[in-house]
């Protein structure tokens, strides 16, 4: 082989090695950039349905959220909604949430953080006009096959 060739060989495995790593490098971004959107919009649908409730029916919502969880949150979940039925009966409460902002804090192919924004319309006996109170929620997420399931969400 001539030196001309061997140089023109090398040249030739060297490209397609780059192409090669940049292919990989495009598709795992592709992969991280579905994760990062579908653990949004999981956090976002969570929180909203955690943050939702009426006295007339306050396990409405118990059912969706707990379809959507860790067999731990789901738990601890039903152990609170169960707690608060009566007060929330008592006081005739009643709530809206809506997220109105959202990102994700960490991320992997396993778990996402995301912080929200979220505004939650509330009225009951001692605010019967009405109110909308703001907070902020820490949502931590862990996949299981190709969705997402609340596995805590903090108040902040």
């Amino acid at each position: 082989m001539t030196l001309r060739r061997i140089v023109a060989a090398m040249i030739a495995t060297t490209l397609v090695a780059a192409v090669a790593v940049l292919g990989y490098l495009v598709v795992q971004n592709r992969t991280m950039d579905e994760l990062r959107s579908t653990a949004v919009a999981s956090a976002t649908q969570y929180t909203e349905q955690l943050a939702t409730y009426h006295y007339t029916d306050p396990t409405a919502n118990l059912d969706a959220v707990t379809s959507s969880s860790t067999a731990d949150f789901a738990s601890s979940y039903r152990n609170v909604s169960d707690k608060l039925t009566g007060l929330l009966s008592q006081g005739q409460g009643q709530a809206t949430g809506h997220v109105t902002s959202a990102g994700v804090v960490e991320l992997s192919s396993e778990h996402a953080v995301v912080a929200l924004f979220l505004d939650q319309s509330v009225r009951n006996l001692t605010a019967p006009d009405g109110r909308t109170d703001s907070s902020r929620m820490l949502v931590r997420l862990e996949r299981d096959g190709d969705r997402w399931l609340l596995a805590s969400a903090e108040p902040r």
